[in-house]
């Protein structure tokens, strides 16, 4: 589900967001450094997650205003919608989904982190419904919240290149 085109998409969005906290002042490199850790972890329990299979704890890493693009769907908006496609790809006995950052990024002020990486999903090919894995990029723009937590505002994946 987090195979998506449009990474400049993730990139304006992740400019855009960095734009409205320009104001603030910069962070430390310590302070830095503790987002980076902080937003590994996250994906970290992420991962974890999708082993439960729970559409409405993975759709839980996303802001309520979010946007979540998959090839040839229609993007998805919210929360609900999420947990809505998840249900049904959780369905699927052979569907899987691991993603790693190869890189996070920081906006100047702390308020926004991005992490972008490799993925790789497996699900049943409905023509010969044998289990098929797709490898993939992703990058995921992240926003702090009121209570602290870094959930998704972005989140977008791409086919990896065929070799």
């Amino acid at each position: 589900m987090r195979i998506i085109h449009g990474v400049g998409l993730a990139i304006a969005a992740a400019s855009l967001l960095a734009a409205d906290y320009a104001v603030a002042a910069p962070i430390s490199k310590a302070e830095t450094a503790r987002i980076v850790a902080e937003i590994k972890a996250v994906e970290a329990r992420w991962n974890a997650d999708i082993k439960a299979k729970d559409p409405v704890k993975f759709a839980s890493y996303y802001t309520e205003a979010t946007t979540m693009i998959d090839p040839g769907a229609a993007p998805l908006h919210d929360r609900a919608a999420i947990a809505a496609a998840m249900k049904e790809a959780f369905a699927d006995p052979n569907f899987s989904l691991t993603f790693a950052a190869d890189e996070v990024g920081v906006s100047p002020d702390g308020a926004v982190a991005w992490s972008q990486g490799r993925c790789a999903e497996s699900e049943t090919d409905p023509a010969t419904h044998a289990k098929v894995t797709a490898p993939c990029a992703y990058i995921t723009v992240f926003r702090r919240e009121a209570d602290g937590a870094w959930k998704a505002v972005e989140d977008i994946a791409t086919p990896a290149p065929k070799s």
